[in-house]
């Protein structure tokens, strides 16, 4: 049997080895035999730009346009000089209260430096006389060492009295309410005849103009935020930007949010800004001179680092990169790429190197 089965199987090898490709049922070459088919993308070139390096942060705008007119000394209201809605100037009288008691405390104070004045300068001239007996041992030096005391005391009591003297006149001066900042009368809580204590409110008002925006900023971005670092600033869901640059920044970490804080102001804010709303703000760290960049799309990841593919007779070669700051669509590459250089764009992510390509659309960046 086994004589003749191998003269069998010597035709089956030979009509399977020779001849032409073996096909299917249906007439159709197997798919590892078939020539490799191009992969269909686009293309862009690597060119030279200006890239910045942002941050985007979400602010808040303060309230700094609001400002509380407080008594500084107890009194009863005698006049009130504005009304709700009135432009005040800084420095304008709001209010005045009645100052008889103050102006009583004035005069007292007055006396009382005069008289301390007088004391002091009786003693300088009695020191004086005694100095000159003690030196003729007309006085012993216990008399002098006990009017040199008094005196040094009496100079006090001068210093004293100058002292409460000026708190008096400040305290008279207080009894008439000035606006500290110029805007408008908001609110008005008193009238001629109230009596007030110290702090009480007594009007409210709403500075004109400026705003103050806040903006955390990371840990991580804290060393590149600077005073004067630009900001773009908007409102959310509307377009209408605001220049503006870092006033201000608080020296530390914020113990709830791990982040700095930068302040900016805001000079003339567009209309729809109002204290407590939110801001969108992006933050200019840095700016890239002639930075090489291309299209995120053109960029791939692969096991061994982001490649990009260069398109060169219909193949590609595969070059890997490194890659910087990504903004609006476009990555820079820092290293492993000059400008000018046609890439991959679209179809990228299914290529690998020395693929065949056929470009369907050419988009030059």
């Amino acid at each position: 049997m086994r004589a003749a089965l191998l003269p069998l199987l010597a035709i089956l090898l030979v009509s399977c080895g020779g001849g032409a490709p073996a096909q299917d049922g249906k007439g159709h070459q197997p798919a590892d035999q078939q020539p490799a088919r191009a992969v269909k993308i686009t293309t862009a070139t690597s060119a030279l730009r200006d890239l910045e390096q942002t941050q985007r942060v979400l602010g808040r705008i303060l309230d700094p346009r609001s400002v509380t007119v407080a008594a500084e000394v107890p009194g009863r209201v005698a006049r009130v000089t504005v009304e709700i809605g009135r432009r005040v100037k800084k420095g304008e009288l709001l209010a005045r209260l009645d100052a008889t008691d103050l102006v009583a405390a004035r005069s007292s104070a007055e006396a009382d430096l005069a008289r301390a004045r007088a004391e002091a300068a009786a003693q300088a001239r009695l020191t004086r006389r005694y100095r000159k007996l003690a030196r003729e041992r007309f006085v012993s030096t216990t008399m002098l060492d006990q009017a040199e005391a008094r005196l040094i005391a009496l100079r006090k009591a001068v210093e004293a009295a100058k002292a409460r003297l000026t708190q008096a006149r400040h305290n008279l001066a207080r009894a008439e309410i000035t606006a500290p900042v110029a805007g408008t009368v908001q609110r008005r809580w008193v009238a001629a005849g109230d009596y007030i204590g110290v702090g009480k409110p007594m009007f409210r008002l709403v500075t004109d103009g400026a705003l103050t925006v806040a903006l955390p900023i990371p840990e991580t971005r804290g060393a590149a935020v600077r005073v004067g670092t630009p900001a773009r600033l908007h409102l959310p869901g509307d377009d209408q930007v605001v220049a503006a640059r870092v006033d201000e920044l608080t020296p530390a970490v914020g113990a709830a949010s791990n982040a700095f804080q930068a302040r900016v102001r805001i000079a003339h804010p567009p209309e729809g800004w109002r204290p407590g709303g939110s801001v969108i703000a992006e933050l200019v760290l840095a700016v890239h001179r002639r930075a090489v960049v291309v299209p995120e799309g053109c960029v791939v990841l692969r096991p061994a680092g982001e490649v990009v593919y260069l398109v060169r007779d219909g193949r590609v070669a595969e070059r890997k990169v490194v890659t910087g700051v990504r903004r609006a669509g476009e990555v820079e590459i820092t290293k492993g790429l000059a400008p000018g250089v046609t890439l991959a764009a679209v179809g990228a992510p299914f290529l690998t190197d020395g693929a065949q390509i056929r470009i369907v659309n050419s988009t030059q960046r």
